[in-house]
């Protein structure tokens, strides 16, 4: 899902009005700060590696085809699927 912080904190405020403010949740947040590479240069003493951001434009393409991903969402479907499977096999 790819929204704005903005748009984030209100859904997580409508969720919080819904839920309480201590219902328990699973979160992942990837900022413009999780968007890096790193490239490596030799002064001629020391490998420095020094990390590189990327413009804004380029890092919001990033970030949109990461929130946008289908195959992330299946993934921790089956995961939340599995372990209520687990779960209800404890309780049997």
């Amino acid at each position: 899902m790819y929204r704005s912080l903005s748009d984030l904190r209100n859904s997580v405020n409508n969720l919080i009005e819904q839920q309480g403010e201590n219902a328990p949740v699973a979160a992942f947040i990837f900022t413009k700060n999780d968007v890096f590479y790193y490239e490596m240069n030799n002064d001629g003493r020391n490998l420095l590696e020094f990390e590189n951001h990327l413009n804004d434009e380029d890092t919001d393409e990033v970030l949109n085809r990461v929130g946008n991903f289908d195959y992330i969402y299946e993934q921790i479907g089956e995961v939340i699927d599995d372990e209520v499977k687990r779960i209800r096999k404890k309780v049997v």
